[in-house]
């Protein structure tokens, strides 16, 4: 009788124990996953594993297998994955991991950009092994820890562009570079992983993202539409509805600092007037090239964007409160004498630090308007914006979580200290 009970005993716990080694064997092949938002209001989880097939996923006591995104190939070693989540899903997981699903009308919001290493052709190579010098994945975890409802990436996600890390450097020994799986993994998913995975994102196109420099990636990891057949220059532009707020996505990577080509205004001029038709009472702009962007070099102070300010012949429809970008790698904000939308960028979230602007930004003239209004500061972090009311306030947090910057909006007024 002993015998027969460890036999009973046995066979039901080998089951149970094979159920829990397949999961976590599951577990293991997935490599990143995450939640976005994207045109119509569409939300997409997102999977990269390493195996050959995708994996299952549960959508409110519902499993059904993930669809194929991209195949692996020579440059990509990996599958991704994606499943659309109908709208009022209630709970949805991967392998028994929860997803972060979005809430109706988030109201603490996470803003990052440019977050790259940088190793490109011409400039002093980042040293990416070092915290202190590429802080992305601190500043990425601090961010998590605030628990916000969204995260918003206003572009640049790989820095380690054309050239290995110069023989001999420690601080970028053994990286990878180039438009590929693992110089993707290094500059985004690894350091980002934390805060991928604990919050919905939207993404936003950044000039690293061209189809010249990391384009394959972009469309087979972060673009929200289905996968083209090739590289495509112009995506088109959407809106992310938050309920009291409109978040309107443009990318901007193919737009010029210095320069208004024609064949780029007409695409830019349509898109935003898409957009602006979409905008509501509340709407942000949210595009990687500041509309409006001051910098300093050795000639002085420079203005960007010449593309996007013959676009918009700079002034945006009513109820377009607030121009959200990267570019530039510091904190900078500006408002303007005239009352248009104020522009805020958010370039400091991990690739190397900009020249600092020395100069007093209140009446520079920019884009036919007036600085009344300008901050910058070349700090590494992340803006937490955090709704109160109808007022927006916007904290600029360092590596370490700690406020360097307050700002408030509320509607198309702005202010920061």
């Amino acid at each position: 009788m002993k015998n027969i009970r460890i036999i009973l005993i046995t066979a039901l716990y080998i089951p149970i124990f094979a159920v829990f080694l397949s999961c976590s064997s599951n577990n293991d092949d997935i490599i990143s996953r995450w939640v976005q938002y994207g045109p119509s209001g569409i939300i997409t989880a997102r999977v990269i594993t390493d195996q050959g097939e995708c994996p299952e996923i549960n959508i409110d006591n519902i499993t059904q297998q993930m669809s194929v995104r991209d195949q692996p190939d020579t440059d990509f070693e990996v599958l991704t994955c994606e499943t659309v989540i109908p709208d009022g899903t209630e709970s949805a997981s991967i392998n028994g991991e929860e997803l972060k699903l979005p809430i109706t009308s988030p109201t603490r919001l996470v803003v990052i950009g440019d977050t790259g290493c940088r190793l490109e052709t011409g400039d002093v190579p980042q040293s990416c092994n070092d915290p202190d010098a590429w802080p992305f994945e601190k500043i990425a975890n601090t961010a998590s820890s605030f628990n916000p409802d969204l995260v918003i990436h206003v572009g640049d996600y790989l820095y380690r562009e054309d050239d290995a890390c110069p023989e001999g450097d420690a601080g970028c020994a053994g990286s990878p570079f180039g438009d590929n799986y693992p110089t993707w993994d290094a500059d985004f998913f690894q350091p980002a992983k934390k805060l991928l995975e604990s919050t919905p994102w939207v993404f936003s196109r950044g000039n690293h993202e061209e189809c010249s420099r990391s384009g394959k990636g972009w469309f087979r990891f972060l673009d929200p539409n289905p996968p083209p057949s090739k590289c495509e220059k112009f995506t088109e532009p959407y809106t992310v509805d938050l309920g009291l707020l409109n978040l309107l996505i443009l990318d901007s990577s193919a737009a010029k600092d210095n320069s208004a080509p024609s064949d780029l205004v007409e695409v830019y001029t349509d898109q935003i007037a898409e957009l602006e038709q979409e905008a509501g009472n509340n709407a942000w702009l949210v595009t990687h090239h500041p509309l409006w962007g001051i910098g300093e070099d050795d000639g002085g102070l420079f203005m960007i964007n010449e593309t996007l300010q013959a676009s918009t012949d700079n002034t945006l429809a009513p109820g377009v409160n607030l121009v959200l970008s990267g570019h530039i790698h510091f904190f900078e904000f500006l408002n303007f004498t005239d009352g248009r939308a104020p522009q805020f960028v958010i370039g400091n979230s991990g690739t190397e630090m900009d020249p600092p602007v020395t100069e007093p930004l209140s009446g520079v003239e920019i884009g036919g308007g007036v600085v009344d209004e300008g901050v910058t500061v070349p700090v590494f972090g992340f803006a937490l914006m955090e709704l109160s009311g109808n007022v927006w306030n916007v904290s600029m947090r360092d590596v370490d979580g700690n406020e360097f910057a307050s700002c408030t909006i509320e509607g198309n007024i702005a202010s920061c200290n």
